[in-house]
């Protein structure tokens, strides 16, 4: 079937690189059509592998023949194993090729011993000394495209370290259909792949604005999009970075996506000679379920928002804006760095404040040769690397396309490169990590997935020059990880009314939105000050208490379960009044001080008090504590203690 569809459908194919307009698609052609089949990496052992031992086969002929028997080496030789690893090795079998097998006390990771690995190799006794490691069965997906052309679905441990590992991830989740991505792009074209999950979107590329959200085709006539321009067929482009990021895995047709069940929301802001910077603006405040002007509410907010697109500049001010209130919302925004083999300063989204920046690395895991990079250390928040492709067309990105060179005429599968490709690897990991765990905020994922990455390759030009390609290379497996670990805790977000001088905690990314979009009333900002709490009764950890007085419009948070109960049991019917507290339910669980100290697995909580406001206030900075004290508030210590959280 899908080798008629190709052949039907035109194959998969290289597409022109698009014209520069006010902002542009940031797909470009292949440079080189020279096939190049490079050489498959050996693996390394992953930060994230689970070690259980070693194994280890001496040089001495008598201790290999113990190994044929099952016997261990002798103690003295035993000894110098155990040195170098700091505790008492297991003897646990040998192998037919003369190898012992040792078990650490304890499994651990792929962090805590590759250095120690590395020691025990340069023993004199030593032949040969592997990490013995816990293997599991990875998800390969049917799918005919994934194996001759998907290098960057793959990952390190397969030999592939450019690549996402995606394959890793899919062990653990292929995505779930509650989370909602949006593709801010040229529209998207129904395509067997992801069909069946595309929401109604709409089009800002008409006036007036219409619903709707698909690609009728970005096609030019010579000289249309400027003198001396020549004519280019449709790119199809929003279609084809929504396959990187949603084409349904294991269906036996035609390639992977990063996410099988996402949900997508096509938002059309691209067409003839690129986009307007208005339409953006209004494109991505639409995806995040925010008003516009004119139009109905989108019904489906997105969670993350996909920029595969590029304008030359500085952030203007309106689209910063725009972005603001998109991040209000709990969401992640992750753009493209651009084409242009300049500094990532140069070009917007990427160069806005608080989106993730994604920059294009090639099959080896280095830098493509023609994207944007940090060449002069940009003040721009956070970026981080993900396969663009380059070179040869066995070393692009394959994904969904329409066919037809002006209008659609069916579907198909084709291979781009660009910054436009690393965007959605990106997005698609981070809509993985959603759907293990929704609570995630766009702020976490903005932190967790460079966090997760993978350091590049030694040797290459993103190694060598610190911050120059981002933090690493995206990892799916290693980010997927950190979102289960990180289900066992709650983001807390501080507001401040500056009419009403009250302080309160937002405990939840649904919370923290609705606060955001005015649902609390005028005036409410988020402080910045951010800080962790457990999700549930674990590592001691005890219910924290909601308070609220509406006389006073001031919210009270207890961990002492006695002040809990005397509050309740004034307000026995719980009645809503000015001068009573009203208890809200369990906002959080942390841990209670002892002797008005916090354990060193935890950060205190300094609660202040305004008499005059009536009025509490949480921080964890002991130095906010101290200013507010200089201001008139009064200051009740440690009142409770929350978690400290690293990936």
């Amino acid at each position: 079937m899908i080798q008629d569809l190709l052949i039907k459908e035109g194959g998969i194919q290289n597409l022109n690189t698009p014209k520069p307009s006010l902002i542009t698609k940031q797909s470009v052609t292949s440079q080189s059509e020279k096939e190049n089949n490079p050489q498959l990496l050996n693996p390394t052992l992953s930060p994230t592998t689970i070690v259980d031992g070693i194994a280890v086969r001496f040089k001495d002929q008598k201790i290999q023949d113990l190994a044929e028997d099952n016997l261990p080496p002798p103690d003295e030789i035993t000894n110098e194993l155990e040195a170098i690893f700091g505790e008492k090795l297991v003897f646990y079998q040998a192998m037919g090729n003369k190898t012992h097998i040792f078990h650490f006390q304890t499994s651990k990771s792929g962090a805590e011993v590759a250095d120690l690995i590395e020691n025990a190799r340069t023993l004199p006794s030593i032949d040969q000394l592997e990490a013995d490691i816990r293997v599991k069965m990875q998800f390969i997906p049917n799918d005919p495209l994934f194996d001759p052309y998907q290098w960057s679905m793959k990952g390190q441990a397969q030999g592939y370290i450019g690549g996402i590992n995606a394959t890793g991830a899919w062990d653990t989740t292929q995505g779930d259909s509650s989370t909602i991505v949006a593709v801010v792009d040229t529209g998207i074209n129904p395509h067997p792949e992801f069909a069946d999950r595309l929401l109604p979107g709409y089009d800002f590329t008409v006036t007036p604005y219409v619903p709707g959200g698909s690609d009728p085709g970005d096609w030019t006539t010579a000289n249309e999009c400027g003198d001396n321009q020549p004519a280019e067929p449709s790119s199809w482009h929003g279609t084809h970075v929504t396959g990187i990021i949603a084409a349904e895995g294991n269906n036996d047709i035609g390639m992977a996506g990063v996410n099988w069940n996402t949900k997508i929301l096509p938002v059309r802001t691209l067409g003839k000679c690129g986009g307007s910077l208005s339409n953006m603006v209004n494109g991505t405040v639409w995806a995040a379920g925010l008003p516009v002007s004119g139009m109905t509410t989108n019904p489906n907010p997105a969670q993350i928002i996909n920029l595969s697109l590029s304008g030359k500049g500085i952030c203007p001010s309106l689209y910063q804006e725009a972005i603001n209130r998109a991040l209000d919302q709990g969401i992640l925004i992750v753009v493209a760095a651009g084409n242009n083999q300049e500094d990532i300063s140069q070009a917007f989204p990427g160069n806005c404040n608080g989106v993730l920046t994604t920059v294009a690395t090639n099959f080896n895991g280095d830098a493509t040769s023609y994207t944007n990079l940090n060449f002069i250390g940009s003040n721009q928040s956070n970026f981080i690397a993900a396969p663009g492709g380059d070179g040869s067309r066995s070393l692009g990105i394959i994904s969904t396309t329409s066919t037809g060179a002006t209008t659609p005429e069916g579907f198909g599968y084709d291979q781009q490169i660009g910054t436009s490709e690393s965007a959605p690897h990106v997005v698609g990991i981070a809509s993985l990590m959603l759907g293990i765990n929704p609570e995630l905020s766009g702020i976490e994922l903005n932190s967790l997935l460079p966090a997760t990455s993978r350091d590049f390759p030694a040797g290459s030009v993103c190694a060598q020059y610190n911050n120059l390609c981002g933090s690493g290379i995206a990892d799916a497996e290693n980010a997927v990880q950190a979102a289960t670990t990180f289900k066992k805790y709650t983001l807390i977000y501080e507001f401040y009314n500056s009419s009403s001088n009250d302080y309160l905690l937002a405990t939840s990314k649904a919370q923290m939105a609705a606060m955001n979009r005015g649902e609390a009333g005028p005036n409410w900002q988020l402080t910045g000050n951010l800080f962790y709490a457990w999700s549930g009764a674990t590592n001691g950890a005890q219910p924290v208490c909601q308070f609220y007085n509406q006389g006073a419009n001031s919210y009270f948070y207890t961990v002492n379960s006695s002040d809990c109960s005397y509050l309740q049991s004034i307000n026995p019917t719980n009645a809503v009044a000015d001068d009573l507290w009203t208890y809200e339910g369990i906002s959080f669980y942390a841990l209670a001080p002892i002797n008005g100290a916090c354990p060193s697995s935890s950060d205190p909580i300094y609660q202040v008090y305004n008499q005059i406001w009536v009025n509490h206030r949480y921080t964890t900075s002991i130095e906010e504590y101290n200013s507010m004290i200089t201001q008139g508030w009064l200051g009740e210590g440690i009142t409770m203690c929350v978690a400290i959280v690293s990936v």
